[in-house]
């Protein structure tokens, strides 16, 4: 049955269920498969109740390329960042570089944080995710974000997904970042090199390129977006160091611009799709997908409690995808999402929980 899961700074075994390996057995089952599901109810006091369980032990298997799923780390990492240096969203950020340690300095682009953050979400543009990664730069984002204490085991970023100017994120190239308020009353600029250190083979990473690879596991990834969406239900050493404003719009976007809760084609909601509406349909859906020519994967989270129904978070992870005959790994993707969902639903009607809402705004419009 599920097992609670207690975050710390230690990497704890996570446990799986008979039903719920056999049901993703059944899925695509030439293909390698990874998986983590939270299951969320409410306690005796009134709060949220976390209970984890994962895929054949996979949940804290690192050995496969986590795609644009990892966008979502840059996101709260360069939020964090506007925190600490007192700036609001819609902050505008200017990038410059040097081709060498004392070229002169060549301005590349300028955009505000909230644009780039809709675009991750809305289209998972590659652009905007090596920008915000660029300035959270490699060394800042894996030494003091993707880290135990954030409750990242084994994460780590070090590389853009852009290669063309004026995004691309040369790992060796000084970088010099300046943030400015709208209306120019506060402006700070800092510059930053990357040291050398490989933290991808710290981590354990093996596709692609282990020295310079990105890297995560399914239960990082769900703990991400757990963080988010339980931010004021949690203790105070479990919150990321976000404001209500950044919070309310990572989760929901506004004003025409996107953010977690959508379920638009362009977003890639594969878990959504044929998926989990079939079972949940009136549910709400957040989620960031990933995909290239050889795996495929999402983060989401499904809040179904309006109607009485489930809360839960999802990570399912194929080693197939985009090139993948004669079922895309996005297909397979839907299909392990599918399970889950129907996993979750016969969990609910056994346990009857009561649903704890995804976000203090569960339950409501957005």
């Amino acid at each position: 049955m599920l097992s609670p899961f207690v975050t710390s700074g230690l990497q704890l075994p996570l446990r799986a269920d008979e039903a719920l390996d056999k049901a993703i057995d059944a899925v695509a089952p030439d293909f390698k498969k990874w998986a983590t599901v939270c299951v969320v109810t409410r306690d005796a006091t009134g709060g949220p109740s976390f209970a984890w369980t994962d895929y054949r032990d996979t949940g804290g298997q690192q050995d496969f390329w986590p795609c644009s799923t990892i966008k979502l780390y840059t996101v709260v990492a360069a939020l964090e960042l506007l925190t600490e240096k007192g700036f609001p969203l819609d902050t505008v950020v200017t990038f410059s570089h040097q081709e060498k340690a004392d070229a002169p300095w060549t301005t590349d682009s300028s955009r505000t944080v909230r644009e780039m953050l809709s675009e991750v979400f809305r289209r998972s543009s590659n652009e905007d995710y090596t920008l915000l990664l660029r300035m959270a730069g490699i060394d800042r984002i894996n030494t003091r974000f993707l880290i135990p204490d954030k409750g990242f085991q084994k994460s780590a970023l070090m590389r853009g997904y852009v290669l063309g100017r004026p995004w691309v994120y040369k790992r060796e190239e000084p970088q010099r970042i300046r943030l400015a308020t709208a209306n120019g009353s506060k402006v700070e600029t800092w510059e930053h090199t990357w040291t050398g250190h490989s933290y991808s083979a710290d981590r354990g990473a093996t596709i692609i390129d282990s020295k310079t690879g990105n890297v995560t596991t399914t239960r990082d990834l769900v703990e991400c977006l757990r963080r988010i969406l339980f931010h004021e239900q949690l203790p105070e050493k479990e919150r990321y160091a976000l404001s209500p404003e950044m919070l309310q719009f990572l989760r929901e976007g506004g004003n025409g611009l996107t953010g977690l809760e959508n379920k638009d084609k362009e977003s890639g909601p594969d878990a959504w799709t044929e998926a989990t509406e079939k079972v949940f349909p009136q549910s709400r859906f957040y989620h960031k997908c990933g995909l290239i020519e050889g795996y495929g994967l999402e983060i989401a989270a499904v809040d179904d409690s309006k109607q009485g129904g489930p809360v839960y978070l999802l990570a399912p992870a194929v080693a197939a995808g985009s090139a993948t005959k004669p079922v895309p790994g996005t297909k397979i993707v839907g299909e392990m999402s599918l399970k889950i969902a129907e996993w979750v639903r016969n969990q609910s009607i056994s346990a009857a929980p009561t649903p704890a809402p995804a976000s203090p705004a569960a339950g409501a419009e957005p």
